[in-house]
């Protein structure tokens, strides 16, 4: 399941993307749909729950940075003003990657919030 967390936090992005489109509004840049989820991420990341827990709140989480992350990443390919965004989160990806420590990634993730 949670391998699937980011594939599913990337589909609603997406679903975010058509339902603002559909309605005749213009759709987020990449950029901006990035800061959207930066802005969902709490300033105090959840813990990890325990493999029984029915607690979701950590996975959402992990899914919405790394979805965040890869967003930001494309809008800098497209606007070099992303680029310091995209490595805030860049950097917060990693640290939580190399450590399993998602707490250590907040610091990060602050920073990335003064780019939006």
């Amino acid at each position: 399941m949670r391998r699937l967390v980011p594939v599913i936090a990337a589909m609603l992005a997406l679903a975010a993307c058509s339902s603002a489109g559909s309605g005749g509004g213009q759709a987020g840049s990449d950029g901006e749909l990035a800061c959207a989820l930066v802005r969902k991420l709490p300033d105090r990341m959840p813990d990890q729950p325990s493999s029984d827990s029915s607690d979701h709140s950590f996975d959402v989480a992990v899914g919405r940075l790394g979805t965040a992350a890869e967003l930001a990443r494309v809008a800098a390919l497209d606007e070099k003003k992303y680029q310091p965004l995209a490595d805030s989160l860049a950097t917060a990806r990693q640290t939580f990657s190399t450590t399993y420590d998602i707490h250590r990634a907040e610091p990060a993730i602050k920073q990335a919030r003064t780019h939006c």
